[in-house]
């Protein structure tokens, strides 16, 4: 390993050989090959479908500036999020008693920036190939996403290398109390785990979790939509949005749980049971909403595939987290 760099790298090339999280980049190459192969199939299905596909590219020629602040964001948050987590780790893990210059992490920062951005362009040009649409127009929406994505990868590396120097300290964590008291949510034998779940879900929420996604669609919404239509997207982009932050937070409530209650003596599937109440709630509340929106966009009962994909997407990395609730077994 060079002496530029840290030799946290060399550590992760060791894990990578010895199969390290291979079911998570199992997970990335599966989504990664959905990607492709859905359009790809559409193409080669019918004249009639192959035309689905081609209109992504169109229409992220014909609106650079949603497409590209939505690609700026996406990419901000997760190199943002991804390399202050890595910072963190290496200024107080276990490499922080190595005789390390803080210059090696932050060049090592710098490098993983580069090449995940260029990873991700790669990525992005491999899948709008996928999706077609004519050399022009593949090359402009290439050019707009690709564009964004090294944007938001360079304030990504500069918030993340600026947090070091001014770590952000909470000093009130929120409020956390619900709205709505959902009592008969609690399970019996877990009591206490859908109200954790709630409130870790309430307090991500209110510190503007996922608004993103809102903010997105509100940007790519053309001027001249109407007032019932406006509201529907808006309604569906909400719910998806909720919910998939409720996920997530319910599957690190649940992860924490489990690490706490390792030696505690329960029932079989006990803790399975009690950690899918809240989601399955929210999943009712999130069709409800849903359905309002369809029906205000007078949407047929075919888009509820479409939407239940688009769930399935957004959820699928909280998902995998709770994969070790089906083998779980009592202690």
């Amino acid at each position: 390993m060079p002496m530029l760099l840290h030799p946290w790298l060399y550590e992760a090339r060791l894990a990578v050989v010895r199969g390290g999280d291979w079911r998570g980049w199992r997970l990335r190459a599966l989504a990664l090959a959905s990607c492709i192969a859905v359009p790809v199939g559409l193409r080669l299905w019918s004249e009639e479908t192959a035309a689905l596909p081609a209109a992504l590219p169109r229409l992220i020629a014909q609106l650079p500036l949603p497409f590209g602040l939505l690609a700026i964001a996406f990419a901000y948050a997760l190199a943002r999020g991804r390399l202050i987590a890595l910072d963190d780790t290496l200024r107080h893990g276990w490499w922080a008693a190595a005789p390390i210059e803080p210059a090696r992490a932050t060049r090592t920062l710098i490098l993983l920036a580069l090449v995940a951005g260029l990873a991700a362009m790669a990525i992005v040009a491999l899948v709008l190939a996928a999706f077609g649409g004519g050399g022009e127009v593949w090359r402009g929406a290439c050019a707009i996403v690709e564009t964004g994505v090294a944007v938001g990868t360079g304030l990504g590396l500069i918030s993340a290398l600026r947090h070091r120097r001014h770590p952000a300290r909470r000093t009130r964590e929120g409020a956390r109390q619900p709205l709505f008291g959902l009592r008969w949510l609690d399970d019996a034998r877990l009591p206490h785990l859908s109200d954790w779940q709630r409130r870790e879900a309430l307090l991500r929420w209110r510190r503007g979790g996922h608004a993103w996604m809102i903010g997105a669609v509100l940007l790519a919404l053309p001027s001249s939509t109407a007032a019932a239509s406006g509201a529907g997207v808006l309604l569906i982009a909400i719910a998806l949005a909720w919910f998939s932050l409720v996920v997530q937070s319910c599957a690190a409530a649940t992860v924490d749980a489990e690490s706490l209650l390792t030696s505690a003596p329960r029932e079989p599937h006990a803790l399975a049971r009690a950690a899918w109440r809240y989601p399955a709630f929210a999943f009712a509340c999130t069709t409800a909403f849903a359905a309002a929106g369809s029906a205000l966009l007078s949407l047929s009962w075919r888009a509820a595939p479409v939407l239940l994909a688009i769930l399935t997407v957004l959820c699928l990395p909280a998902l995998s987290a709770l994969r070790f609730l089906h083998r779980s077994a009592p202690r």
